[in-house]
């Protein structure tokens, strides 16, 4: 009898560990959702595939695909030791060392992963806007429960008053249409601390979770989802609740200070003030681009809470 332990994954597939096979399981339903179901699940098995012939150390290994009915799953080696950085600074006492070593070995990981570098695309930024933000939103307003909250316009956001993204949709198009980068990278595209993987014992790390469709491939989006999750605190707050009201969003959690630690760290190899300026808008738009994901899987309240906190990330930028 096949064991099988539920894990978190994404929001439209399911995933679980088959622990008498150290082999991880991502199934998805191939005839519903397709576009941010199948397709998303299978641009991703494809891309491990890639990944593992170029880095082998970085990713864990593809083992085979399943097909049965209408479900579809894929298998990958379980890292044994390795844990997912989020849950380490949610759940462990740790020492300022300890975390330092943690940042500094995402930096070796991306410095290996970026390494292999292509051509910039013209244009990719304007595309970027179009598909990964209002692409994104429309999708999301398409579901009448968040269009009609969408449609306010103006919230309060953990006490502060925030202008929808109506307010900032213009600078933003013409921050893309002109974004000029002298080339771009392999990537991972949605490097959250849940998708990085780090062991104590062998200080590195492992990425999982990689996503193929970000439109415009460069390192700044990756450190933009590192900072999502230790300077946002995406993870964190999208493991508890948010209360919501008709157009007010606000959560009263404790955030642990290993998090404020990490970022720190981590922000600190993050210097030049173009790269940080860039760095900034990429992480409002990671809280726009997940939202069709939230609504679809049902998550309407954290949909209702990350588009106003993309809002007020925008807000600070093109103040």
């Amino acid at each position: 009898m096949t064991i099988i332990m539920p894990l978190k994954g994404g929001s439209l597939s399911r995933t679980y560990r088959m622990p008498q096979y150290d082999l991880v399981g991502k199934e998805i339903v191939r005839d519903k959702n397709r576009e941010y179901g199948f397709v998303r699940w299978y641009s991703q098995l494809k891309k491990l595939q890639r990944y593992n012939t170029q880095y082998p150390n970085l990713f864990p290994k593809v083992i085979g695909v399943n097909v049965d009915d209408n479900k579809a799953t894929f298998k990958i080696e379980y890292m044994k030791g390795f844990r997912d950085i989020k849950t380490i600074l949610t759940d462990d006492t740790l020492t300022d060392e300890q975390i330092f070593c943690m940042s500094q070995a995402v930096w070796k990981g991306f410095e290996q992963l970026h390494s292999a570098t292509h051509d910039p695309v013209t244009g990719a930024g304007k595309l970027y806007f179009e598909e990964e933000v209002l692409q994104k939103i429309t999708d999301a307003v398409a579901v009448p429960e968040f269009a009609e909250f969408y449609n306010h316009g103006t919230y309060e956001y953990n006490g502060r008053i925030v202008q929808g993204i109506g307010a900032s949709i213009h600078d933003l198009e013409n921050f893309f249409t002109e974004l000029k980068l002298i080339q771009e990278e392999n990537i991972h595209g949605n490097p959250t601390l849940e998708n990085i993987l780090y062991s104590f014992d062998e200080d590195r790390v492992v990425f999982i979770d990689v996503y193929d469709e970000s439109m415009i491939d460069t390192r700044f989006l990756d450190y933009a989802q590192v900072l999502q999750c230790s300077r946002s605190h995406y993870g964190y707050i999208n493991d508890n609740k948010v209360d919501i009201g008709s157009v007010s969003v606000t959560h009263r959690l404790q955030i642990p200070k290993n998090f404020e630690t990490f970022n720190y760290h981590f922000e600190s190899g993050i210097a030049e003030p173009r790269t940080k300026e860039i760095v900034d808008v990429f992480e409002a738009t990671q809280f726009i681009r997940m939202l069709p994901f939230k609504v679809l899987a049902g998550d309407i309240d954290k949909a209702k809470f990350f588009y106003v906190h993309a809002c007020y990330l925008l807000s600070k930028v093109f103040r």
